[in-house]
């Protein structure tokens, strides 16, 4: 193999794992309202940067944990799916981009998607991939999803 072919090898290895241990995690965690378990992604000292500011993960995924505690008590679901624009990884470190679609169901059966452009920086210690800084940018239209590989 050339230094190429076997980097390109390495970042396809790299990928998988980031989508079992990341993307993976998002997407079971958002349907069974399972913060914890969502926590588990991120390393404890992570960062969320938003359009509003920067806050601590831990922080964050309080809030999130809230959200949905309520959205369970109302009788509502949510789903997340992702697509990349860019993906970067070496064996240890990655940097991942693309919007995610995030949709909430309601108890009705009306759904209401919203499209976050988001950017990751991953580390992977002791054999797994997890969230050092999430950034999620300001929301962005389906047609701009609709444009990113499905």
């Amino acid at each position: 193999m050339s230094d190429g072919a076997s980097q390109s090898a390495a970042a396809a290895s790299s990928s998988a794992e980031i989508d079992r241990d990341v993307w993976s995690v998002f997407v079971a965690t958002v349907a069974a309202d399972d913060i914890v378990g969502m926590g588990r992604a991120y390393f404890p000292d992570a960062v969320l940067v938003s359009p509003k500011g920067t806050r601590p993960i831990k922080a964050t995924l309080e809030g999130w944990g809230r959200d949905m505690v309520a959205a369970k008590a109302r009788g509502d679901k949510a789903t997340v799916a992702f697509r990349f624009s860019r993906r970067q990884d070496d064996s240890t470190t990655a940097f991942d981009a693309g919007i995610f679609k995030y949709t909430v169901i309601a108890k009705s059966g009306a759904s209401t998607s919203k499209y976050y452009p988001f950017e990751e920086l991953l580390v992977k210690t002791n054999g797994k991939w997890r969230v050092l800084m999430e950034r999620q940018f300001a929301l962005v239209t389906q047609a701009e999803w609709d444009k990113l590989p499905k």
